[in-house]
């Protein structure tokens, strides 16, 4: 494919997946779509049921939009590219700011939302919602329950940049307190 041609291709696939990711390794190069949470949830249940590996073969295969196959098939290739995708994990990290009645604002780049105090019926419930022990699920439950209000950007279910850092926030908050178990 000519540098032209891959440009035109670029285009075509930021228009369709939004963000599009080069991923060289050595001689060979892919080119793989940004992954939303629905990647992450097929890739992290890989994860829980065969190890780190299936979590980089499942991303990869999901997202791949062209390229060299031995990534995918030589392991020579595909170790190194299992150890990048993992980057793709690196979201701006939420600000959390503690408001009045027990609420607490955060911040995602432009976005905001306000949720307020969690508590272990909320926590129940969210589980609740979840029996199979899905990733994410609880976490996507527990955020319905507990929030205030919000902007237009946590509709989307699906934008990875948006939810990772909140259920990383949701955990921050409740998580204030230090416990340490300590046998004596």
């Amino acid at each position: 494919m000519s540098t032209k041609q891959l440009e035109q291709k670029i285009k075509e696939w930021k228009e369709i997946h939004g963000g599009v990711y080069e991923l060289p390794v050595d001689d060979k190069i892919c080119y793989l779509r940004e992954p939303n949470i629905e990647d992450y949830k097929r890739a992290f249940i890989a994860m829980q049921n065969d190890g780190d590996t299936a979590f980089g073969e499942t991303m990869i295969n999901s997202l791949w939009l062209d390229g060299d196959t031995e990534i995918k098939t030589d392991n020579d290739y595909f170790t190194p590219a299992k150890k990048e995708i993992t980057k793709m994990l690196n979201y701006e990290e939420a600000e959390i700011t503690a408001l009045e009645n027990r609420q607490n604002e955060i911040k995602i780049g432009d976005a905001r939302t306000v949720i307020r105090v969690i508590t272990k019926e909320d926590l129940k419930a969210a589980e609740k919602r979840n029996p199979s022990g899905k990733p994410f699920v609880t976490q996507a439950a527990l955020y319905e329950l507990v929030k205030v209000s919000a902007d237009e950007a946590f509709a989307d279910t699906k934008d990875a940049s948006i939810r990772f850092p909140l259920y990383q926030a949701i955990e921050k908050v409740q998580n204030k307190k230090i416990a340490q178990l300590k046998k004596l």
